[in-house]
């Protein structure tokens, strides 16, 4: 007997960093250096709703970390989440999963982190590698820190559908990083409007060098096709108080500016992004990034050392902007082995309807609907511009706009799923709305 799902839903703000390593499992993901990147054939919003509704099944009283998530998150979606309470201990650390829950898209795990002898865990705490079986396309988020205990409370994310239904499955994770710093506003020391009149050389790259990036130049790799970036390691501007990278080339390439920069191996994780900001105190974003390495002949290759940030500037004038960087370094590094396995059970079973549309750069060829929203299936590939509206009209004729996306588009293969402002109840929709196109639910 399904469960009724309450009327309620949490909001998952979706971590800018996505863990998208080694999990996918290519070959060549292996020569990647530790810092992560992200394909951009995997679109998730900066502020994407997820809900976190499952079947309980037993008594939540019988777990006493299950009992104080519900101080953590809305009691009433977490007493519809399936209890686990399933512990691992590894280096004085004790990694706990309390809950879990998974509809034909995702699996969503609750998952404590305590530290029985140190410090090595605080509010920064970020997973970095960690498995779960069958899953893939990674993201965790904190969600509590409690100080007094050493413990962190976790959101996990996976992708994996359907083979994640009803069966046992194990997450282990091996590292994870702690006492992160952000080094805001950070000035880039340079006259943007001298690069204008200096020349500069390129090499090119094609898609076998970049392990990840965005923008219309990473589609363009993706395609194919090369593009031309700078020479690595022509210069050397260094930042204020910022030893684990630097700007090794900037120039203006076919009337963008390119700012190449290196980063420390040292570093397990450094990260961050360059901007650039007017004198209205405007900021301007890079139209696209390239990730990629070098190798010692200067030779672009696999890797992620390299990150090229790449500016739309033909109607800038120069002289009025600044470079500017927000980054980000890591304190501690912590490896170990802590693994549990568990069994999953599935929200409910989505119910398929008839839809075919051309989109333009994809065709749908289905669509499913469960309380979590409305999944549209297709070949093709999804892109940013894509203006879909999605509405469900209920049987007393108030509608009810899904205004969040998923997209878990890989390769040719398209599924994006929209999600309402909360949990839909089944019975009560009379049809589904994709830009006027009307498909009517039956009983």
């Amino acid at each position: 007997m399904k469960n009724k799902l309450k009327q309620e839903l949490e909001q998952i703000e979706i971590p800018k960093e996505l863990h998208m390593r080694a999990k996918l499992g290519v070959e060549k993901a292996k020569l990647e250096q530790p810092r992560r990147t992200f394909k951009k054939a995997i679109v998730f919003p900066a502020a994407a709703a997820l809900f976190l509704i499952g079947s309980a099944g037993v008594s939540a009283a019988a777990f006493p970390s299950f009992n104080h998530l519900l101080s953590l998150v809305s009691p009433d979606i977490a007493l519809f989440l399936q209890p686990i309470e399933t512990t691992s201990e590894d280096k004085g650390i004790k990694m706990k999963v309390i809950g879990a829950m998974n509809d034909d898209e995702m699996a969503v795990i609750y998952v404590t982190m305590q530290d029985l002898t140190g410090n090595r865990i605080d509010k920064t705490l970020d997973l970095y590698d960690y498995t779960l079986t069958e899953g893939h396309m990674f993201n965790s988020q904190i969600v509590d820190y409690d100080k007094d205990t050493n413990t962190a409370t976790l959101r996990v994310q996976a992708n994996g559908g359907t083979n994640l239904n009803h069966k046992k499955i194990n997450f282990q994770i091996s590292s994870f990083l702690s006492h992160k710093h952000n080094h805001d506003g950070i000035h880039v020391d340079t006259h943007l409007a001298d690069l204008k009149n200096e020349e500069v050389a390129t090499v090119s790259i094609n898609s076998d060098s970049t392990s990840g990036g965005g923008g219309e130049m990473f589609d363009k790799l993706e395609k194919g096709e090369k593009i031309e970036i700078l020479k690595p390691n022509e210069t050397t501007l260094s930042l204020p108080k910022i030893k684990f990278m630097h700007v090794s080339n900037i120039g203006i390439v076919d009337g963008q500016l390119h700012v190449q920069t290196k980063w420390s191996d040292d570093d397990i994780d450094s990260h961050g992004d360059f901007y650039l900001v007017d004198s209205f105190g405007k900021q301007i974003n890079a139209s696209s990034s390239v990730h990629y390495g070098v190798d010692k002949s200067g030779k672009t290759v696999y890797g992620n050392k390299y990150v090229e940030y790449i500016f739309d500037v033909n109607n800038e004038d120069l002289s009025k902007l600044k470079l500017m960087g927000h980054l980000v370094s890591n304190g501690n590094f912590t490896k170990g082995d802590w693994s549990t396995t568990f069994k999953l059970h599935s929200v409910e079973n989505e119910k398929s309807l008839n839809f075919n549309e051309d989109f333009g750069s994809w065709k749908a060829t289905k669509m499913t609907l469960s309380s979590l929203g409305v999944t549209l299936y297709g070949k093709g590939q999804f892109k940013d511009t894509d203006n879909i509206k999605v509405s469900v009209k209920m049987k007393n004729g108030s509608i009810q706009s899904l205004d969040s996306l998923q997209n878990f588009s890989d390769n040719k293969s398209v599924k994006a799923k929209f999600l309402p402002s909360s949990p839909l109840d089944l019975s009560k929709i009379k049809a589904i709305n994709v830009n006027g196109i009307v498909v009517k639910v039956s009983k």
